[in-house]
């Protein structure tokens, strides 16, 4: 068994807990705004466009079109700032969502 007189524990202080919710209730506010934003019209149309661009990025990129993969990064960045301003998180554009092999079509 261990001797629970040498075990020593570190206690928050009352200042400290209110900092860490503080800190927890700011984290749910921006998530509330985030979710908010990205409800909106504009939200929808930024990122109905960034994932437009995902998808012709993809095509791009199979078809080897150095050319328009450059153009099309470059205006994906242009609207993945603008959602990032509006406080919305950019899909990320390198995933690929396609379908199982084995799943009905």
């Amino acid at each position: 068994m261990t001797d629970t007189a040498t075990k020593t524990r570190t206690r928050r202080t009352p200042e400290q807990k209110i900092a860490d919710l503080e800190a927890q209730i700011a984290r749910v506010k921006a998530r509330a705004a985030a979710k908010e934003a990205k409800a909106s019209d504009e939200g929808k149309t930024f990122l109905a466009a960034v994932k437009a661009v995902d998808k012709a990025l993809r095509v791009a990129e199979d078809a080897k079109d150095k050319d328009m993969v450059h153009t099309l990064e470059t205006a994906r960045a242009a609207l993945g700032e603008h959602l990032v301003a509006m406080g919305v998180r950019a899909p990320d554009a390198r995933v690929r969502h396609d379908r199982k092999a084995g799943a009905p079509a």
